[in-house]
């Protein structure tokens, strides 16, 4: 590869970086300043009511003085309540913020209905309630684990090792954050040219039961600024003992678990700029891009790995340009579909450009470290 060729791809990446990166102070104290307020209620003492105008609300009876107090569902928490007591799951999701006050309605009265019959081992609900809106509505096995001080750690680290923060996404029940080393790496592939990448990693929580803590490997590529994020190296699911009765007392073991979470985070992303893995993922993009496919075939297997069929469509036409720009030349191969897969991912959302990013990945990154 020529100096030239190396100069203009190392810029390239710096100038993504340039304008990528985020205010670290700023994301630290949005962070400090998010607050979740927990609650466990009764099965017997909750209801739904159809807001007008809004979302649907949660209303829990206070038996000591008659009233009752209610707060927000989104559609993530509704889908979560459906899927707690027996409803149709997208039905409720979709219904919760329908602008329909019908649609509202029934689903709301639905929702109280088994509610009221709800029969658990636990009838109980853990409530993670932010300014109003309940955005977890959780079994109470759930392990809280605080995202603000995981997160700080990671940035700590990201500091210290002079990585920029690239990518910073806070969704309605998803976290993100991604740091990039902008210095790039070489691979000469057996039947997809040369693969240039820069080496990162992402860190994903959701303190609202929609995925568990993980780090993962992240790659982006200078030519095309394809993202292909890749191995876990470190998935912990948010599971544990039933809350005590005593929930004041239970609560205190959640800097406890976050404490030692937010150590495994520091440990990981040290192990993830590691030769070792540097080397590992290396050899699965040799062998992805040596692993050949029918196109078509492909295709067709799209939706089975979570592809909606518009996107189908798009990777299916990324293929047929065969455009450089994309990330795609050469024979076909695993590799080549992955980056079809990550230039439709650059058109999308936020949350869903790392969902695609993630199901790229797998196709290329397969196996875990021994």
């Amino acid at each position: 590869m020529s100096n030239q060729l190396n100069e203009m791809l190392q810029n390239k990446i710096h100038d993504f970086v340039r304008k990528s990166e985020k205010d670290t102070q700023a994301l630290i104290e949005k962070l400090t300043n998010r607050v979740i307020d927990d609650l466990v209620i009764p099965a017997h003492l909750i209801r739904f009511d159809p807001f007008e105008g809004r979302s649907i609300m949660v209303k829990v009876e206070d038996t000591s003085n008659q009233e009752a107090h209610q707060w927000s569902l989104n559609s993530d928490s509704a889908y979560q309540v459906a899927d707690r007591i027996g409803l149709p799951q997208k039905w409720v999701s979709e219904a919760s913020v329908s602008q329909d006050l019908y649609r509202r309605e029934a689903a709301a009265t639905a929702m109280s209905l088994y509610m009221g019959n709800y029969k658990g081992k636990d009838d109980r609900f853990l409530f993670r309630n932010v300014d109003g809106v309940v955005r977890g509505f959780l079994s109470t096995s759930y392990k809280r684990i605080n995202t603000r001080d995981i997160f700080l750690m990671f940035l700590l680290v990201a500091q210290q090792n002079n990585l920029p923060v690239i990518g910073a996404y806070e969704g309605t029940s998803k976290d993100f954050i991604e740091v990039l080393d902008p210095e790039l790496t070489y691979v000469e592939t057996p039947n997809n040219g040369l693969v240039a990448y820069a080496t990162g990693m992402q860190l994903r929580n959701s303190d609202f039961g929609n995925g568990r803590l993980e780090l993962r490997s992240y790659r982006k590529n200078p030519v095309c600024l394809n993202g292909l994020i890749g191995t876990s190296y470190l998935k912990e699911v948010h599971l544990g003992a039933r809350l005590s009765q005593d929930f004041m007392f239970s609560i205190e073991t959640v800097s406890k678990d976050t404490e030692t979470r937010a150590l495994m985070v520091r440990d990981a992303m040290n192990h993830v700029f590691s030769r070792k893995v540097r080397d590992h993922e290396r050899e699965q993009i040799l062998e992805a891009s040596n692993s050949f496919v029918d196109l078509k075939q492909e295709i067709i297997q799209l939706p089975k790995l979570g592809i909606y069929k518009p996107e189908v469509q798009a990777v299916e036409e990324v293929l047929l340009r065969r455009d450089e720009n994309d990330g795609v030349s050469g024979i076909p191969s695993k590799y080549m579909v992955s980056q079809a897969i990550s230039a439709v991912a650059r058109n999308s959302t936020e949350e869903r450009m790392r969902e695609l990013e993630t199901i790229a990945g797998s196709l290329v990154f397969t196996r875990e470290l021994n």
